[in-house]
């Protein structure tokens, strides 16, 4: 999917290069040359000389479609701190283009790209669920917005999987408050990932441990009733 919307956004913009005709030559000229290092995979320089456009001829035609292969190449290079950077600046100075769609994609892509595993913090995960869930709000009906959403479900699961992983661990250290507001956000905040059974179950099991086996045995109902089929169910 991805490969399918670099193709028709690469192609649409090369395509439309041979048709317009501006009154800055020497843009149209870097453009083409950029355009050449591109193709030949020189993703930095050709990035750099698409940047060039766009503070050399900020006025031209050229530099709405420079900004966004500039992001491409920088992508192609995993350069993921400039990706984002250049495009809040697009987005800022180009909020009515075509082609926020793409770059709010790119945004959220260069995130995604960087998730760590659930151990670790997930300030990526989040800024790409962000970026793809600000797309899809505004633009719901593109291709962009499409592949977002398929991402924006791996993007929970691990979001969810990452606080069931704190959860777990502050059980380890009797931190039952830490735990419990964890599982309680998996199963309000990830109601519909794979982790939502276990976080019913690791509820149940701290307040067996601090003396509320009532309320302990509410939530174990509650999981065998919305999920009569999850192993922890069956526990």
């Amino acid at each position: 999917m991805i490969r399918i919307i670099f193709l028709l956004t690469i192609s649409t913009l090369l395509f439309s290069c041979s048709k317009d005709k501006d009154e800055h030559p020497n843009a149209e000229k870097t453009y083409l040359n950029a355009t050449k290092l591109l193709k030949q995979k020189n993703y930095s320089q050709a990035a750099d000389e698409f940047e060039k456009i766009d503070d050399d001829f900020p006025f031209s035609k050229w530099a709405v479609k420079a900004q966004t292969m500039a992001v491409y190449a920088r992508y192609q290079d995993d350069e993921y701190g400039k990706i984002t950077a250049n495009v809040d600046d697009f987005l800022r100075l180009n909020p009515a283009s075509e082609y926020v769609p793409y770059m709010l994609y790119m945004k959220g892509l260069s995130y995604y790209d960087q998730i760590p595993s659930i151990e670790r913090a997930q300030d990526n995960t989040q800024q790409a669920s962000n970026s793809f869930r600000e797309l899809i709000a505004r633009f719901p009906s593109t291709t962009y917005a499409d592949d977002a959403r398929e991402k924006l479900a791996f993007i929970d699961e691990h979001l969810a999987g990452a606080k069931m992983a704190v959860g777990r661990y502050q059980i380890s250290t009797r931190n039952y408050v830490g735990a419990i507001l964890n599982f309680n956000e998996v199963i309000s905040r990830y109601r519909y990932t794979k982790q939502v059974p276990e976080a019913y179950f690791r509820l149940a099991e701290i307040y067996k441990k601090i003396g509320l086996p009532e309320q302990s045995e509410k939530i174990k109902t509650q999981l065998q009733q919305d999920f009569p089929d999850s192993e922890w169910g069956m526990l």
